[in-house]
């Protein structure tokens, strides 16, 4: 899931609150927590399904455990920007030529450049406003 890429490269879940305690996941979703809500949360503690979801569209692997639940609460404009990344990590432009070339005085050479147009630079910029340090 995108959302949960992004968050953890601006180090942002927009936690809105936390639930600990021990928890129950059987036929797909979790069965003893009547503070789920629709909307995005994060399962910390977790053997099988540590990550973001999506409440109630997730499916979840079948287990018990002691952990957190915490409820998200990402603004709109972020999630679109996180549908425009998922576009552009899809498109063309995501996957130039993955080298550098120079050439001088007769002598060229080239360079793997491991950041050519990646999500994180080319939407640096619009990122920073929910950026965590």
């Amino acid at each position: 899931m995108i959302i949960e890429t992004v968050c953890r490269h601006i180090k942002n879940y927009f936690i809105s609150e936390v639930h600990a305690g021990e928890f129950t996941i059987s036929g797909g979703a979790v069965t003893d927590a009547d503070f789920m809500r629709d909307g995005y949360y994060l399962i910390w503690g977790s053997k099988y399904n540590d990550a973001v979801h999506l409440y109630p569209d997730d499916v979840l692997t079948d287990e018990e455990f002691s952990g957190d639940i915490a409820l998200m609460n990402p603004p709109e404009d972020f999630l679109a920007l996180c549908e425009e990344i998922e576009t552009y990590m899809a498109s063309d432009m995501a996957s130039p030529s993955p080298y550098k070339k120079e050439s001088f005085g007769g002598y060229s050479y080239e360079l793997e450049d491991t950041e050519a147009n990646n999500w994180q630079k080319v939407f640096a910029s619009r990122l920073n406003q929910w950026r965590k340090i």
